[in-house]
């Protein structure tokens, strides 16, 4: 039987389909781990987490408190000089009677942070001031919690009451559920102790472990070994050749069980060993041996195991879970006639896991069931990361002990259930479903018509079309822009200056300029009398509070002196150009992400366009047709194009749209030398044709994108391949650029695609 092992598991890891299979959920995998941690608006990028571990690391506990407190202090009062700004951008009486009791209610916070706030200098690990904040405000939180983790173990032994608030159930009544629970929190927690906390974020470690989408890939991956192992075997009637034979029947099936859990830890390992690398390049890498409560989520863990610990502890329970789930497929692939019903019912049981788990809220009476199912299970940060008693007929029973008896539990009865069946199978074969209908097939003479069948229906590229294009839409739309309090300033100066220079606009900017003039000189008079000994230095950071507070748009205001010098001297007119400079990519660096999920988008639409013809042979008739193989390849090309200038044209839709919304685009019939950055651009073009010319040059990147697909695809003559070439020649390049080496974009397509972006 031994030896039947490594034989079952062969027969599916060597087949081809199977390992394709697997490489595409590693990759699909892959992506979402990438997609998911890319930045949102406010929101800090990964490398951001990790050049604060970076410095973290090498300081004693007591140093990153003081430095992580030293990093709030300082975002607190920079931001009190965002909002006191704020206030005064009002230019009203309330604005400024607001203002000023804030300063009074916090004096000299206000002088100590301008000059940093003006310069940028509090900026360290982020490039916005909201990105930082959010940084800053997460990492202070963490630190208190697990900072405080001795105070805490303290206040629940001396406290117990504090613990109630942890149960989703709770009462008041002595000797009741509520005083039990109480009494058995304090006991699980009466073993640990502080000695081994040492802070870490918690960002990598959280996302490594947490991604739901993970466990579904896991699953499917499950399925598909199920289905090799019983259904595909079925299919081939090969049950009737090895039951015949002496150890066929429960030498086989045992052997079976054990290959499917050895594909289980192998591939729930696979894939989280992937996740912890992915996070510990783009988050920095954690101890694995500091105790588990050292990170903030999970502080609420009764167990005293490490970080590591936890990590094998999660992955082995998930493979368990898995092997127990696969082993009740393979009940119903023992039973079933049809070959798709296992299938049906293990996306059933994933469907209804997720209804039970999303929709039941954490404290109704129901939400046992909420977190005793595959998708609660699944979840081990649950588990060994956060503490819960269930209310089991008043006693205390906990989550942590109900779920391992669960999943136990689904083991055996897979493993009973298989053997049982599998002994007494009658159903030796598969049948195939069928419709209780029949669609009839309309035959047609369009070749245009048919190709574009062949292509979106028979090869089934309109489910990656519409998948890419709602994932290029999604990641526009979700774009969020917030002007600053500078650049309102700006766009409202500027939509009142919009067009050519009148006598009225040109008496506006030039009070707008006398008015800052006038603060430069009592700023610089202050000066002058501080060096001469006439004021203090807190009497001048006094006096000079409110020039500064003038001066905070001066910046803004050079903007608008720039183009009204231009207009004076060279003619024009007045452009708001803030959205302009985010559509071509100047303000913001979105092109490179687009441009990777466009191109793999189009490779994988259009990579069986021609392969489809070599693997049925009919690439070898085309050439006796009336129309001919040239002529069908034109139709081909013409029609990849087509569908590959479509998905261009989706994010550069909704990117318009979503810009205009807040950064009005006016100005489309002027010159685009009104645009600061395109001063001095030899192009003689209005901001619409300029407009229109950037998005020709990204349909023209997007359509060599797809020629060179199928020129591989005619290379290689096989679709698999052709994915394989193109993802290496057109997509790699554009992931080693993601990854921070900006030469390799010269190796791709990208130059031609953002190079407004270079302007």
């Amino acid at each position: 039987m031994l030896r039947l092992i490594p034989f079952e598991l062969g027969k599916i890891w060597r087949k081809r389909s199977f390992l394709l299979s697997v490489i595409t959920l590693l990759f699909l995998h892959l992506f979402l781990l990438w997609y998911t941690s890319l930045p949102k608006e406010g929101t800090p990028p990964l490398n951001a987490y990790k050049a604060v571990w970076t410095g973290l690391s090498e300081m004693s506990e007591a140093e990153k408190g003081c430095y992580i407190t030293e990093l709030k202090k300082t975002m607190d009062g920079v931001c009190f000089v965002r909002d006191i700004l704020n206030m005064q951008s009002f230019q009203n009486e309330m604005g400024n009677a607001l203002a000023k009791q804030e300063l009074q209610n916090n004096p000299g916070v206000f002088e100590c942070y301008y000059e940093q706030y003006q310069s940028g200098d509090y900026l360290k690990f982020t490039a916005s001031l909201e990105e930082e904040q959010e940084l800053v405000d997460e990492l202070y939180e963490e630190w208190q919690k697990v900072s405080g983790y001795g105070d805490y173990l303290s206040y629940i032994k001396e406290n117990k009451e504090l613990l109630s608030g942890i149960s989703i159930f709770g009462g008041q009544e002595q000797n009741t559920f509520s005083a039990r629970n109480l009494e058995k929190s304090g006991r699980d927690y009466e073993n640990l102790t502080d000695k081994n906390v040492c802070f870490t974020p918690s960002k990598g470690i959280t996302l490594a472990m947490q991604g739901i989408w993970v466990d579904i890939l896991l699953f499917l991956s499950v399925m598909l070994f199920v289905g090799g192992l019983i259904t595909e075997e079925k299919d081939k009637k090969l049950f009737f050749i090895t039951r015949s034979t002496k150890y066929g029947i429960l030498h086989t099936i045992v052997s079976k069980l054990t290959a499917l859990l050895i594909h289980c830890v192998l591939v729930t390992l696979l894939f989280y060993m992937v996740s912890l690398v992915f996070f510990g390049q783009s988050t920095g890498w954690f101890d694995p041996a500091v105790s588990l409560q050292s990170v903030a989520s999970y502080m609420e863990s009764s167990l005293p195991i490490s970080i590591g610990g936890y990590i094998w502890l999660s992955v082995l329970t998930k493979a368990l879970l898995l092997f127990g789930m696969g082993a009740v497929l393979t009940v119903f692939c023992i039973l079933s006639e049809i070959a798709s019903i296992p299938f049906l019912i293990g996306s059933g049981i994933i469907g209804g896991s997720a209804l039970l788990y999303y929709l039941i809220p954490s404290a109704s009476v129901f939400a046992v069931c909420k977190y005793i199912n595959p998708l609660g299970l699944m979840k081990t940060e649950n588990l060994y990361g956060a503490y819960l008693n269930f209310n089991i007929f008043g006693y205390p029973m906990s989550r942590l002990s109900l779920s391992i008896a669960l999943i136990i539990f689904i083991c055996i009865v897979g493993i009973s259930g298989s053997l049982w069946f599998f002994c007494r199978m009658r159903n030796l074969e598969v049948k195939k479903l069928r419709l209780p209908f029949s669609i009839p097939f309309r035959p047609h003479t369009n070749i245009m018509r048919h190709e574009w069948y062949k292509l979106l229906i028979t090869n089934r590229a309109y489910l990656i079309v519409l998948l890419f294009a709602g994932l290029l839409a999604y990641r526009s739309l979700d774009r969020t822009y917030t002007p600053s309090v500078s650049e309102q300033y700006y766009r409202d100066i500027m939509t009142e200056l919009e067009g050519e220079l009148t006598d009225e606009k040109e008496a506006l900017v030039l009070s707008e300029k006398l008015r800052y003039d006038e603060a430069l000189k009592k700023i610089e008079q202050i000066d002058r009398m501080v060096s001469s000994g006439e004021l203090s230095t807190s009497a001048a950071d006094t006096m000079k509070a409110q020039a500064n507070m003038t001066l905070a748009f001066y910046p803004s205001f050079l903007r608008v002196e720039e183009q009204y010098e231009r207009i004076k001297a060279h003619g024009g007119s007045f452009v708001y150009d803030t959205g302009y400079l985010y559509l071509f990519g100047i303000l913001e660096e979105t092109f490179s992400v687009d441009f990777l999920i466009l191109s793999i988008g189009i490779i994988l639409a259009v990579s069986g366009a021609i392969a489809m013809e070599y693997k049925n042979g009919s690439l070898f008739l085309l050439c006796a047709t009336k129309t001919g193989k040239r002529r069908i390849m034109l139709y081909k090309i013409l029609i990849c194009s087509i569908a590959a200038v479509g998905l261009t044209l989706i994010p550069i839709a909704c990117r318009i749209y979503r810009i205009s919304s807040v950064y009005p685009l006016h100005g489309l019939g002027d010159s685009v030398w009104n645009i600061s950055c395109f001063t001095k651009s030899a192009i003689p073009l209005t901001i619409g044709g300029f407009v229109l010319l950037f998005v020709l040059s990204q349909s023209i990147v997007a359509v060599l994108t797809a020629l060179l697909t199928m020129v591989i695809s005619v290379w290689r003559k096989s679709q698999v391949q052709t994915i394989f070439f193109s993802l290496l020649f057109l997509a790699v390049p554009m992931v080693l650029k993601l990854l921070g080496f900006e030469m390799a974009k010269w190796f791709s397509l990208y130059p031609l695609y953002g190079w407004t972006g270079g302007l």
